[in-house]
């Protein structure tokens, strides 16, 4: 594996955890994406750099493995790499490690670059990629598919896409999709299972005012695990679809 590892340590505050008091999965991934750019700030090729070429960042997909969530107050250190890339795709690696230096999450992301005009995926300029010092392949990386959701069994909530869920690139917020995603769940599950496993794939940009519906199916599995598919539609279109696979908190 390739490309220069960058390492952030980070206090979790109080606003980054749930009620159980630990890190939520959408905070956590937000800080990771902090980390990323400050990685490439630091390489010279920052967001101000990419504007310029008319390009931003998008991210496609996000498989995040947890072996233990970190929890309030707690200091942890975040670790990104960028490990490879072909013309249209750029693949990330995050891991998270507690101060006694366990592996608590590890995140294996695709991104790519988006003509910020056309708001079409672009190809990846080599002088954008070449500092990371990552590897092109043209091997495509084949990410978990998520599972599909349930049409006989699945439940519904709508939400209205708020100002504050749109980042700077006018669109919705990778992190809003989770929200909305773990929302369809109730509080006695949400309370009492721990992620496990959780494989997300964004397909197409949500705007502000459109109206979402947050789609999800449940289906035990063995172990006492339980596996829950989830979709993100607008006006009849799939914009991101999710699986989760939760065990039981401890």
């Amino acid at each position: 594996m390739s490309g220069k590892v960058y390492k952030k340590e980070h206090q979790i505050k109080y606003y980054e955890c749930d009620t159980t008091q630990k890190m939520t999965v959408s905070m956590l991934l937000n800080i990771m994406l902090h980390v990323s750019g400050e990685q490439s700030y630091s390489l010279g090729v920052g967001d101000e750099v990419l504007v310029e070429k008319g390009l931003a960042w998008i991210i496609l997909q996000y498989e995040v493995n947890v072996d233990r969530m970190p929890a309030f107050y707690e200091t942890i250190n975040i670790t990104t790499q960028a490990t490879s890339y072909n013309k249209l795709f750029c693949y990330r690696t995050f891991k998270v490690y507690d101060e006694e230096g366990n592996l608590c999450v590890t995140v294996n992301s695709t991104f790519a670059l988006m003509n910020i005009k056309e708001r079409k995926m672009a190809r990846v300029p080599d002088e954008i990629v070449a500092p990371y010092g990552s590897e092109f392949s043209k091997k495509l990386i084949r990410s978990p598919k998520p599972e599909k959701v349930d049409e006989e069994t699945m439940l519904s909530k709508e939400y209205r896409v708020r100002y504050l869920d749109i980042d700077s690139n006018r669109h919705v917020n990778n992190s809003k999709y989770v929200e909305w995603v773990m929302d369809t769940l109730d509080l006695e599950f949400l309370t009492s299972h721990e992620i496990e496993n959780m494989t997300i794939k964004f397909e197409k940009e949500v705007h502000y005012g459109q109206l979402i519906h947050s789609e999800m199916s449940l289906t035990k599995q063995e172990e006492g695990k339980v596996l829950t598919a989830h979709r993100i539609v607008t006006e009849g279109i799939i914009n991101c679809e999710a699986s989760i696979l939760w065990k039981k908190a401890r």
